[in-house]
């Protein structure tokens, strides 16, 4: 077993580091065993303590349990915060399609937690966030949910959706597009330099090989 031992003072260091970093601090990898015997022993220093009668006695218990309340919320509030930092990075990653995902400085359990909260980001940008732009109906699917039945909703809910948007193409603009006149003297535009919109598929392929735009995919 490991000699290294955690104290009330690191663990308001710890805390201190966590608050005023933006990115995860790197934390003893028996964090967890660390914390329970920190724990265990206040408690039990507690226990021993309880009933005593004397000066001494009493002392001791007002302080030790002063500092395991505190404590306590220290070791809660150093959590929520990396909690917060791994959301963020979650988000960042899903967001920016990154492959390798980093995991620098997680526990075992956060790196669980930000791995399944990646594929909930990328499940929601697909099944909603895409959707949504290809005037299709959103229906976000957890991870977990993927059954037959919402497989049958989602292919009733969309086919009218699916029907309209065939002939239309998903583009982002690489460049300003002035407001211009289209088939039908319809007008279309103006589009400016990273928009992301909905338009008739010839118009896309148009806008595409004049290099005024990208095709955006699923």
């Amino acid at each position: 077993m490991s000699s290294e031992i955690i104290t009330y003072s690191k663990i308001r260091e710890y805390q201190g580091d966590e608050r005023s970093k933006p990115t995860l601090v790197k934390l003893p990898e028996n964090i967890v065993e660390l914390v329970h015997i920190y724990l265990r022993e206040k408690k039990s220093i507690l226990e021993k303590n309880k009933n005593e009668g004397n000066l001494f006695s009493q002392d001791i218990y007002s302080r030790i349990e002063y500092e395991l309340k505190n404590a306590i919320r220290c070791i809660a509030n150093i959590f929520e915060i990396r909690e917060k930092k791994i959301v963020d990075k979650a988000f960042q990653t899903a967001k920016n399609d990154v492959k390798v995902k980093d995991t620098t400085n997680m526990m075992y359990f956060e790196k669980r937690l930000f791995e399944q909260l990646v594929d909930l980001f990328n499940e929601y940008n697909k099944d909603c966030i895409i959707a949504l732009l290809k005037e299709q109906k959103p229906l976000f699917r957890t991870v977990c949910e993927n059954t037959e039945n919402e497989e049958k909703v989602l292919k009733r809910e969309s086919a009218f959706s699916n029907q309209e948007s065939i002939n239309k193409m998903l583009v982002k603009i690489t460049s300003d597009v002035p407001s211009f006149s289209w088939e039908d003297d319809s007008r279309m535009g103006p589009f400016n330099k990273e928009d992301v919109v909905f338009v008739p598929k010839k118009l896309g392929l148009l806008l595409v090989n004049r290099k005024c735009a990208e095709e955006v995919k699923e």
